[in-house]
């Protein structure tokens, strides 16, 4: 008798044991992630100025209006630049990144913009200055600044009518 009463004993203890580990456990909670301080090596893109390719008219055959890296402008085919006070620039990207750092551009597909009366044209993303990839040469908080240029392909004057074109392009940029 004596040792079924230790046996239930023993039983009980362990069940006790269990639950109240069990219990423990339920309160054993993670750092949330939002307290945690940022990557300080990490990187950061700010977009400062957009592209544009200005004022141009175009003839029957349409052709390429390509900006570089340092904003300059040159069409092909039958399209004519105009200076109708219409700024044509190169997009400007400023990085946050830790002196020395590697960083590389993918360029994204092509971009399609789409005229405000009718018409879309397709956009290839150029190249960049500094060329990818590239070494951040400053230290925070002075930022490396990054030109990016491209092409834009243009329709006959019947595909793409005059008006305002706009659209999205996309790059990514890659701490290595």
């Amino acid at each position: 008798m004596q040792k079924q009463i230790a046996h239930k004993r023993q039983r009980l203890m362990k069940t006790l044991f269990v639950i109240l580990i069990s219990f423990t456990s339920v309160f054993c909670f993670g750092q949330p992630t939002d307290s945690l301080p940022g990557d300080p090596g990490g990187i950061s893109v700010y977009p400062v100025q957009n592209m544009s390719f200005g004022a141009f008219s175009t003839g029957n055959a349409g052709g390429t209006i390509i900006i570089s890296t340092n904003g300059s402008r040159s069409v092909t085919s039958d399209v004519i630049a105009l200076n109708l006070g219409t700024l044509y620039y190169q997009a400007i990207f400023d990085i946050d990144a830790p002196l020395g750092s590697i960083v590389s551009i993918l360029n994204g597909p092509d971009a399609l913009l789409t005229g405000s009366n009718g018409g879309s044209m397709s956009m290839r993303i150029g190249g960049s200055d500094p060329p990818s990839p590239f070494i951040t040469n400053v230290s925070q908080p002075t930022r490396t600044q990054v030109n990016i240029g491209g092409t834009l392909t243009v329709g006959n004057a019947a595909a793409n009518p005059p008006g305002t074109y706009t659209g999205t392009f996309y790059i990514t940029f890659n701490q290595e």
